[in-house]
């Protein structure tokens, strides 16, 4: 009988630990500038916050990017009371600064500095190189946390007309 309840007890933490395992998700960091690991081709989420700041206004929210093959989903929320803007792109294509900062003074950007590769964007997001020469008056800031020595933990786009602040909070493969 002994055998029988050691068993049972054996079985039943097996299906808690393989329970466990199925509903769990990757999440891990990435090294800025790796080349073997995670490239821009491979498909990821990350979530994170932003603030947009231009000279007469500020815009905080939420983000959540998803990519998959070579389409880019950006879902942008201001608070959890209002709905989502869900942005698609396709890898190639240019995203507009402008689309994430909502004011009556977002037409008056300058288009050469509001307009950015998505393909940059992201990896200016992940913590990697870009060629900024193709972006002149773009700097880049990035921030790493002392715990996660990979993902940036912050990383700030700012020209003379804006500066975007991104949080980056998780990764998931």
């Amino acid at each position: 009988m002994a055998n029988y309840n050691k068993k049972i007890y054996e079985l039943i933490f097996f299906l808690i630990i393989c329970l466990i395992a199925s509903c769990s998700s990757t999440s891990h960091s990435i090294k800025p500038n790796q080349t073997n690991g995670i490239e821009i081709a491979n498909k990821f989420s990350l979530e994170g916050k932003f603030k947009a700041s231009m000279l007469d206004s500020k815009e905080t929210g939420y983000f959540f990017l998803k990519k998959n093959n070579n389409l880019i989903e950006i879902n942008i929320g201001k608070n959890f009371l209002l709905p989502e803007e869900k942005i698609v792109f396709n890898i190639n294509e240019d995203i507009e600064i402008s689309k994430i900062i909502h004011n009556a003074n977002s037409n008056k950007l300058d288009k050469s500095l509001d307009r950015i590769k998505i393909n940059d964007f992201i990896r200016i997001i992940l913590g990697f190189e870009i060629d900024q020469s193709l972006y002149p008056g773009l700097e880049i800031i990035k921030d790493l946390d002392q715990k996660d020595k990979f993902l940036p933990t912050i990383v700030i786009i700012r020209t003379a007309e804006y500066e975007l602040t991104i949080l980056n909070k998780k990764f998931y493969e």
